[in-house]
């Protein structure tokens, strides 16, 4: 008799235990499935898919020898899923589910396969299976979110983001998706909310004041938008690019469209085979041709409105600020000379509103 390589000398207890090793195999299984997980512990981040097939070889032996080994099944699973076999993990995970059904770890990576099958329905039964046995689990909290949302059903979506953030307060990518929920269901503030959240989690993430900059502009709010964009340049450098069109963008919303040329040609230099990009670029040179023979020799009638100058009006709410009355914007303010209640921004700030009138000429 031999016991993990040494030979049983003497011992009761040893002998009966290498009998019954005998009778189920079950040192042969454990050496083969442990053999297999130590090909990614003993190569950590320089796992191969040659290793994982090595591996995947391991767990079948093993499998042959006990099918009814559950670990075998599980880590079989994960190899599959490395490599992206996830029909192969669907089944391995289901004879697994077979031998232990209260399993909520295998019930997610159940979802994670048939999500990865493009069967987001069948995912979100498995997703709710495991969440009836760990109703906790962060994870597939987020995966239930996700495969809710690929189905269109998006009111179910955002509850799953709600849960998320209230059992891991500290995750940007669940404030992040719950910002991007809120924000398809026009809900300004709560998307506003959530992005800032995210923020606060981790401030050198660019993603969060990225998706903030973009929502930002969305309801013409550019001044706020371009501080945004830059934020996410200052957390990543990488993300330049796409800053830059966002700035452009911001800054062709306030009516500065020379400056808007310029982070265009920005943004395209870091991406110059983006054909869309090189096309608004175009346009955008277009347009600022236009718009400076438009604003030569036109001046504004006043310097602010209501104490604040033009462009700082038009650069906060975007050229929309220049169909605003002054009764509007002012309240019982008396208007300047030349001016009434019924002038528009357009009127007072004539030359700052230069681009507005150009887009309704055009429209």
């Amino acid at each position: 008799m031999r016991h993990a390589g040494a030979p049983i000398a003497s011992g009761l207890r040893y002998i009966i235990g290498g009998f019954i090793a005998v009778d189920d195999r079950v040192e042969h299984v454990r050496r083969l499935n442990d053999r297999g997980n130590r090909l990614y512990a003993d190569n950590g981040a320089e796992v191969t898919p040659a290793h994982i097939e090595q591996a995947i070889r391991l767990f079948q032996l093993a499998l042959e020898l006990n099918p009814r080994c559950p670990t075998c099944h599980e880590h079989l699973a994960d190899a599959y899923l490395r490599v992206d076999k996830n029909a192969e993990a669907e089944a391995a995970l289901r004879r697994q589910l077979s031998v232990v059904p209260k399993n909520s770890d295998n019930w997610y990576s159940l979802g994670l396969a048939l999500r990865s099958q493009d069967r987001e329905a069948e995912a979100v039964g498995a997703y709710q299976a495991a969440l009836e046995i760990e109703p906790k689990d962060f994870q597939c909290t987020m995966g239930l979110a996700g495969a809710h949302g690929a189905l269109g059903q998006y009111e179910e979506e955002k509850l799953q983001y709600l849960r998320a953030v209230q059992l891991k307060p500290d995750s940007v990518k669940a404030h992040l998706n719950l910002g991007i929920a809120h924000s398809s269901f026009n809900e300004a503030e709560e998307a506003e909310a959530a992005f800032r959240a995210a923020m606060e989690v981790d401030p050198g993430d660019a993603r969060p004041p990225l998706n903030l900059g973009r929502y930002l502009v969305k309801l013409g709010r550019p001044a706020e938008a371009i501080t945004a964009f830059y934020a996410a340049a200052v957390a990543n450098s990488e993300y330049f690019g796409e800053v830059k069109l966002g700035v452009g963008t911001a800054q062709a919303q306030q009516g500065r469209l020379a400056e808007a040329v310029l982070s265009f040609e920005s943004a395209h230099r870091m991406d110059t085979k983006n054909e869309k990009l090189a096309s608004s670029l175009e346009s955008m040179r277009a347009n600022a041709d236009a718009l400076a023979a438009a604003q030569d020799g036109v001046r504004n009638g006043v310097a602010d409105v209501c104490g604040t100058p033009c462009q700082e009006v038009v650069d906060g709410g975007s050229v929309a600020m220049c169909a605003v009355t002054w009764a509007d914007g002012c309240g019982d303010a008396p208007p300047p000379d030349g001016f009434s209640a019924a002038s528009t921004v357009d009127e007072l700030c004539a030359h700052t509103c230069a681009y507005s009138k150009l887009v309704l000429a055009r429209s």
